[in-house]
């Protein structure tokens, strides 16, 4: 795609009743309904269509009842007949709500101050469209919503007291530092975690003892929150339709606030997952609305950022970034699928306005755009962003006006999902081979996220975590299973996997005689039987690949990302669920579980993903504690050698004969090995490679087989006199260690 640069004053553009488009702060906050609560009053804000007619605001006391549906209560239009049909006034359906006709303030904005009312008293917006249709809407910057195809709620932004109002100076804060190699992200280690399945409640409020129990593990320096824009049932959040009001079914917005501050209490930092790439399908009034949507794409509505009327529209999503950095006061914020915006001059704007209005929170992509440089590249050197927006905006006006295609250059994210590296990664954990690409992976991975299984490797395929999907393939339960296509059987396998993970769970399977455990497996699919012997062997295998897969990813540098659970082998499903609040798109779930191969209803499949869902009992019962002491000491390495957190890797080595691959790091004066065994070998003081560095000595100072950790403690003993010449390294298989030269 060509870049097409085009000065600003090369197009003569109409700026009358336009807002500068580097923003004062107060243009940010201005949109939708403001309440003032010294005055009881409220200010209502909105964009519609240039061309509407009329628009007005309809207001209603919080404690009406009937406000449950959007299209309820029909108004009272008042119209008059002349060369064509003109609607002029509308009146409420009875006392019980206040009918304000709002001023046009040109291209499409619509305003009317001063309005009486208290926070939770209900509102809408009546808008005539030049066709004299008369729509009822929701508010788009709706800032609390109880029901998507409900009233928008007038919120009190200031209703929450803030209790940990030193955050910002705590040492555990990570602030973006762009003039830094790693962006100032080294110290990130994330626990991406989903709130409706993190408690049996799925809440904010019953969400704050897990992260008692995620800051006392010592292992994550940050929680994500995967998206809690407003859906219509709990879900994992990618589908919401109130980019500003927080899911009503979690505890709204003030809960929120409470988990956030309790999370920053216990150094946590906050990450918020947001959405721009699309609108749920959903409980979407936006096409009605205004020019938010340029049509609709395969998840839901996609959003005109560069089509007619699109300012506004791009302002929208940069304000919901913003909303979420100072109302939430978010550590950073991690953007859904921005290679699918269908704009990277939205995202640059987002970028440009979040790192001017608020400088020390982080941005991150999910772009998928196999590592594309454009997307973290920025100029460090630019503190003012006035003339990037300015750019920005005469660009998409060209692009709107003249249909030519051109990109910004670059975007500037402070990091990215490192795809590449993860899919690279789990499947050299799963099958063993591959090295040679993951070799390229680690060299390059440079600042990005690196992590081995998100939601989406979980959810998006089958349902089951990395360790069933080590087990499957250990199994091959694929060829044990029947299905009517390679997809079926896929799923059946896996499906086999998971029960096979929480029978070895339980009191029971060690007791088990082969009549037992042949009914059992039969129960669960299998046509083949599978000894218990060869089941334990897949358990202890799949666990020694988990901490392999972790060690990969904690030791290469930058920042780091895990999956709630996977640090302590948890068993429980993590499945894609959602329940429709409309028959039509209900007609979804069918495809979808055809596809996914499990049902993705709300209260089928969401109580198969609540966190520890599955007891380790009997042969797994000490699983949990090794493997959050070994991640925690994982942890502890990294913070006492930052090679391994911000180093340099200065040369990496492929062993094709024995399945191993080793990366060299460097910081300073400070060098770290670490020797990764993927093959199912052992070598007992016999390992030796070519690629040793020369004339150095260097002792081990962590094993991934040590018995405290769950191994069988096949490993070097603590050695310090490991040279070139005398290396007889000690490997496990599955496993890894890490030397440090002295």
């Amino acid at each position: 795609m060509r870049v097409q640069r085009i000065e600003s004053n090369s197009i003569n553009r109409n700026r009358q009743n336009r807002t500068s488009f580097k923003r004062q702060w107060a243009e940010h906050v201005s949109w939708g309904a403001n309440y003032i609560k010294k005055s009881g009053k409220t200010n209502f804000k909105l964009f519609t269509f240039p061309d509407a007619q009329k628009v007005f605001v309809e207001v209603a006391d919080r404690a009406v009842v009937g406000l449950s549906g959007m299209k309820e209560r029909i108004v009272q239009v008042m119209a008059v007949a002349g060369a064509a049909l003109s609607i002029n006034q509308i009146l409420p359906k009875d006392k019980n709500s206040k009918i304000y006709e709002m001023e046009h303030k040109g291209d499409g904005i619509y305003e009317k101050n001063g309005v009486l009312s208290k926070a939770g008293d209900k509102y809408r917006y009546i808008i005539i469209d030049k066709n004299n249709n008369v729509n009822l809407v929701k508010d788009p910057y709706s800032k609390e919503q109880d029901d998507i195809n409900g009233w928008s709620s007038v919120y009190d932004q200031s209703e929450y007291t803030w209790k940990n109002t030193v955050w910002d100076k705590d040492p555990r804060k990570i602030k973006r530092i762009p003039s830094e190699k790693q962006r100032g992200l080294e110290r990130l280690i994330i626990d991406e975690i989903n709130i409706p399945t993190l408690s049996k409640e799925g809440t904010f409020e019953a969400a704050l003892s897990k992260i008692d129990e995620i800051a006392e593990q010592g292992i994550a320096t940050a929680i994500e929150l995967l998206p809690v824009e407003n859906t219509y049932s709990l879900q994992w959040g990618y589908d919401g339709v109130d980019k500003f009001a927080v899911n009503s079914k979690m505890g709204g917005p003030d809960k929120l606030k409470e988990l956030i501050d309790y999370a920053h209490g216990k150094g946590l930092n906050v990450i918020m997952d947001m959405v721009p790439n699309h609108i749920g399908p959903d409980g979407d009034y936006l096409p009605q609305t205004g020019p938010y949507e340029r049509g609709a794409g395969i998840f839901g509505g996609e959003f005109n950022y560069e089509g007619k009327n699109n300012k506004y529209v791009r302002d929208y999503m940069v304000n919901a970034a913003l909303w979420w950095a100072n109302e939430f006061k978010v550590d950073g914020i991690r953007l859904d699928m921005t290679k699918m915006c269908g704009s990277d001059y939205l995202l640059k704007q987002i970028v440009s306005e979040v790192n001017e209005h608020n400088p020390n929170v982080f941005l991150i992509a999910e772009d998928a755009r196999e590592n594309k440089e454009s997307v973290t590249r920025y100029d460090i050197e630019k503190s003012d962003h006035k003339d990037e927006l300015e750019f920005i905006d005469t660009q998409v006006d060209f692009i709107a006006n003249k249909g030519w295609r051109s990109t910004p250059g670059d975007i500037g994210f402070d990091s990215e999902w490192d795809f590449r590296f993860m899919h690279t990664l789990k499947n050299a954990v799963i099958s063993g081979t591959n090295l040679e690409t993951l070799d390229d992976r680690i060299k390059n991975s440079g600042f990005r996220v690196k992590y081995v299984m998100s939601h989406d490797e979980i959810g998006n395929e089958d349902g089951t975590r990395l360790i069933p999907k080590i087990i499957s393939r250990h199994l091959d339960l694929y060829n044990k299973v029947i299905g009517n296509n390679d997809a079926e059987k896929g799923q059946r396998a896996a499906y086999a996997a998971q029960k096979i993970c929480e029978l070895a769970a339980t009191e029971e399977f060690l007791n088990m005689d082969n009549d037992a455990l042949k009914q059992a497996e039969e129960s669960i699919g299998l046509c083949t039987f599978v000894e218990k012997e060869e089941i334990i062997k897949a358990l202890y295998t799949a666990l020694a690949r988990q901490k392999l897969a972790f060690g990969t990813v904690m030791t290469v540098p930058g920042p780091k990302m895990f999956f709630q659970g996977d640090e302590f082998g948890d068993f429980s499903n993590f499945k894609f669920f959602r329940t429709f609040s409309n028959p039509q798109a209900e007609q979804q779930r069918s495809e979808i579980i055809a596809q996914k191969g499990y049902d993705t209803a709300e209260d089928v499949a969401r109580p198969d993903c609540i966190l520890g869902r599955v007891s380790h009992e009997g042969l797994l019962v000490n699983v949990p504690t090794k493997l959050r002491h070994f991640n925690k000491t994982l942890v502890n390495l990294l913070q006492q050698h930052p090679a391994l957190a911000k180093g340099d890797i200065v040369g990496t080595f492929n062993d094709y004969n024995h399945n191993v691959h080793i990366h060299h790091l460097k910081d300073g004066n400070e060098e770290i090995l670490v020797i990764k065994n993927f093959g199912e070998g052992f070598h007992d003081k016999s390992y030796s490679y070519y690629g040793f560095p020369q004339n150095s000595t260097w002792k081990e100072i962590f094993s991934s087989d040590c018995e405290e950790f769950g191994g069988s403690n096949y490993a070097n003993k603590g050695r310090s006199d490991i040279t070139n010449t005398n290396q007889n390294l000690s490997l496990a298989p599955n496993s890894f260690i890490i030397l440090e030269k002295i």
